[in-house]
């Protein structure tokens, strides 16, 4: 397609409807379907992006900046503005390499930084789970926030390369399920409590969120075994289920934590 956007036309491909969910941003005017031309043109884009990008290579390496790669670029139908993609770990002061393509090209030139997720959201691609990589099916994954080995850990799994997405960081999927594991553990007992059920008094060794249980290991038990929390919150103040009344419970017992 052919938007409207803040700074001119572009031609870009649907990411997708409002009739399967709610637009995450507010959508783009199309202006037409693209055409052979547009095509045609995109394709002289690609060229001078490649040209772009190599020009302001030299233009840092002339003012001496460094710790800056330069991976993308865009340009508008009509050439009217360049946006040249770039990745950094600090924020250096790229203003003459900003000034120099504007002045080569006789186009207004913006220099945007792009993250790791940015960049692997752009490319797309599957996982390891089989399915698209969620910062390129859905933006919402992008104001998530930093994700970092601290969450997985958090979630009771040990940093290792099956949590790592094709960025490079922890996959998008750690930090999207974080809000419901904290969640689950402020209605669950911690770790190593003890805990009664009935007669018996057993220690908690283990989670299981998808069932709103804990694993608990009784005395005399080699295995542990998987206790819903309704079970646990009759007698184990603190411990509250996600549905009180699935269990007959009401609403207020178990207390809270506080």
């Amino acid at each position: 397609m052919v938007v409207d956007t803040e700074v001119g036309q572009l031609l870009g491909r649907v990411a997708l409807t409002p009739r399967r969910r709610e637009p995450y941003t507010t959508p783009y005017e199309i202006i037409r379907i693209a055409t052979e031309e547009d095509e045609r043109i995109e394709d002289q884009h690609r060229e001078l992006g490649r040209e772009v990008r190599v020009e302001a290579e030299k233009l840092a390496r002339d003012h001496r900046i460094s710790e800056v790669r330069f991976i993308g670029c865009d340009v508008s139908l009509d050439e009217s503005y360049i946006e040249v993609k770039y990745q950094s770990d600090g924020r250096p002061n790229l203003r003459p390499v900003r000034e120099g393509l504007e002045s080569r090209y006789g186009s207004r030139v913006a220099l945007k930084r792009y993250t790791f997720i940015e960049r692997s959201g752009r490319a797309g691609g599957c996982d390891t789970c089989g399915l698209p990589l969620c910062c390129s099916t859905w933006s919402g994954a992008r104001s998530m926030g930093p994700v970092n080995p601290r969450l997985a850990r958090q979630q009771g799994v040990t940093p290792n390369d099956k949590i790592i997405g094709c960025c490079g960081e922890v996959k998008c999927c750690m930090r999207y399920e974080h809000e419901v594991y904290k969640e689950f553990k402020q209605r669950a007992p911690f770790k190593n409590t003890t805990v009664r059920l009935g007669r018996r008094e057993g220690k908690v060794v283990d989670y299981s969120m998808v069932r709103d249980a804990v694993f608990v290991r009784f005395e005399q038990q080699a295995r542990p075994e998987l206790i819903p929390l309704g079970r646990l919150a009759r007698e184990n103040p603190g411990v509250r289920p996600a549905d009180p009344g699935e269990w007959g419970l009401q609403t207020g017992d178990g207390g809270g934590r506080g």
